[in-house]
């Protein structure tokens, strides 16, 4: 490890803007060096949560939906913020607010519910700019448990595919996703293929 690197004092902070999706904050900062980074700005975002569900004969449960920040319907995994009521409820298991928000998103999304989760990695979105963290999660055990129940103005299309296909379109460029979507499939097909190894022993 650098012993140089060291993070920067805050003088001042501020939130210049906040609405139910976002909160912007403003730190007026300097860094180890003394020089003034001023202001800098932070989305402070809840956290986040991605699903990999799949399916008993092996396929992925992907979602096709609309971002409009591309202007593009773009092919991705499930997924959210944690909220209010999952912080205050946590799964009804264990507690976790990660993993409710996940049972929730999958629910909502899809109308498919799981029996087991398996926490599959957490990682930054962003952390230059971005203060939350995102989880991903393996869905197991699907069943339908009826009609999705999307938020307003959502409309979430569903396409049950190969994962080693995915990755490959991935691979090759033929699909673009959301990174932090990219990372959670491969960290699923890695824990697939590790239990696929197990039961041949």
């Amino acid at each position: 490890m650098d012993d140089d690197v060291k993070p920067w004092s805050v003088t001042a902070s501020r939130i210049t803007y906040e609405d139910r999706w976002i909160r912007l904050r403003s730190d007026d900062c300097i860094t180890a060096d003394g020089i003034v980074v001023a202001p800098f700005h932070v989305l402070d975002y809840p956290d986040w949560i991605n699903v990999v569900p799949v399916m008993p004969d092996g396929r992925v449960l992907l979602t096709r939906e609309y971002r409009h920040g591309r202007g593009e319907i773009v092919l991705g995994l499930v997924s959210g913020g944690v909220e209010p009521g999952d912080t205050d409820a946590g799964d009804i298991d264990t507690g976790d607010t990660g993993l409710a928000a996940a049972r929730r998103e999958l629910r909502e999304e899809t109308g498919y519910e799981a029996s087991t989760f398996v926490r599959l990695l957490t990682s930054y979105p962003n952390a230059a700019s971005q203060s939350n963290m995102v989880t991903s999660w393996l869905a197991l055990g699907l069943n339908r448990a009826g009609e999705p129940r999307f938020d307003p103005g959502e409309k979430v299309g569903l396409l049950f595919a190969d994962l080693a296909a995915v990755l490959g379109d991935i691979k090759s460029g033929a699909v673009i996703m959301q990174s932090m979507h990219v990372a959670a499939l491969y960290a699923a097909e890695s824990w697939l293929r590790g239990r696929a190894t197990e039961g041949l022993k």
